[in-house]
Parts: C-alpha cells; sequence; structure tokens
C-alpha cells in the first residue's frame, strides 16, 4: 500500500511540477532531492535504533552458536539469558565487518547489546562502530543534494517536452533545436519500455 501512494505521489508530482516546470537541470534536481530524502530517511531510521539501543538496550555475554555466510550476508546466532532469566536465541544478519566477524567464533563468548522489546540484537564491538561513524553517512544525502544543486544551473536552460499521448519525451536547448528525442532514439525507447513495465509488475505484485 504505501509503495502505491509513493507510485500515486511521483505520477502527480511529475504531471502538476514536472510538466510545469519542465527545465532539465529541475528535473534532474528533483530526481537527486527524492535520492537524498530517501538516504536521510534510512540514515534516521537506523539512527533511531543505534540511540534506542544506547539508551535502553542492555548489555550481556552471549554464547556463539554458529556463524555463516549468505551470499553477501554473514549470519550470526547467539544463544543467552535475558532480563527475565530465560534463555533466548536469537540471529543477527549483516552489520558486521570481516574483521569483527572473525573475531565470533561458535562455542565461544562474546560480548553483545540487545533489545528486550524486539530481536534485535548487536555485537557490542559493531555497535560502537555503528553509532561512532553513523554521523558519516550523512554525507550521502548531501553529495545528491549538491550534485542535484549544480546540475539545476548549468542545465536549466534546456527543457523537457512530452510527446502527448505516448510515453516519450524529448529535450530542447535554450534556442529551441531539438538535442535529444526518446521516441527517435532505440536505446532510450528499449529504457522507457523496461521502465514502465517494470512499474507495471510491481504495482501487479502488491
Amino acid at each position: 500500500m504505501t509503495l502505491f501512494a509513493l507510485f500515486i505521489f511521483l505520477m502527480a508530482y511529475y504531471y502538476f511540477v514536472l510538466r510545469k516546470y519542465n527545465t532539465l537541470g529541475f528535473r534532474l534536481f528533483s530526481l537527486c532531492f527524492f535520492v537524498s530524502v530517501s538516504t536521510l530517511y534510512w540514515w534516521w531510521s537506523d539512527w533511531q535504533e543505534l540511540q534506542w539501543i544506547e539508551h535502553n538496550g542492555i548489555r550481556t555475554a552471549a554464547q556463539v552458536i554458529q556463524k555463516r555466510i549468505e551470499g553477501a550476508n554473514a549470519l550470526v546466532e547467539v544463544s543467552f539469558r535475558d532480563e527475565t532469566g530465560h534463555n533466548t536465541m536469537r540471529t543477527r544478519e549483516g552489520g558486521m565487518s570481516d574483521e569483527e566477524l572473525a573475531e565470533v567464533q561458535p562455542n565461544q563468548s562474546t560480548p553483545i547489546r540487545y533489545s528486550p522489546q524486539s530481536d534485535t540484537f548487536f555485537l557490542e564491538k559493531s555497535f560502537q562502530r555503528q553509532n561512532r561513524d553513523t554521523i558519516w553517512l550523512l554525507v550521502l544525502p548531501a553529495f545528491f543534494l549538491v550534485l542535484g544543486s549544480v546540475l539545476w544551473f548549468f542545465l536549466r536552460k534546456y527543457r523537457v517536452h512530452a510527446h502527448e499521448g505516448t510515453v516519450y519525451e524529448y529535450v530542447t536547448d535554450e534556442t529551441g533545436n531539438v538535442v535529444l528525442d526518446d521516441a527517435r532514439n532505440e536505446t532510450t525507447k528499449s529504457l522507457k519500455k523496461a521502465n514502465l513495465l517494470s512499474k507495471i509488475f510491481q504495482i501487479l505484485g502488491r
């Protein structure tokens, strides 16, 4: 439902904003802005979790049951006695560096920090590293915002027009000459079709 609402918002933004303010620079700025907002939301979610664990998480020693690699992800399964005295088993997927993972060995004890209200837990070293380095991730949304602003400035004289009744568009320079036309370029036509089909399948899949 969230993805469907997001799709409706983006379509409305395209038809009511980008079609009216149709410079190529503004369109690219909009793209970079939404990417920046998305990465900022991703950072905020992770930062909130780290802050909650720092203030409300419980430190303890856990017994490593197993660790394994599945594709690009590393998984660590641990067992520990929780705050109520019950034995608890949890699995952590990702969020560990190679060095941190190498220090974890089956049948050995390792310090962890866990949430008493969810299944979340961190290896203590992984938590300290992420909590220390998370501020640097703000560079990513800032980069996209600066990039979008630069593109807006340098490409503000180019305009994007729609081929009415189709999904294709074309770009004109400040003199009105066409510099790129989706309908006449096989590469952009293929990309446009693939992008449209992917959106349709995503909607139907929901």
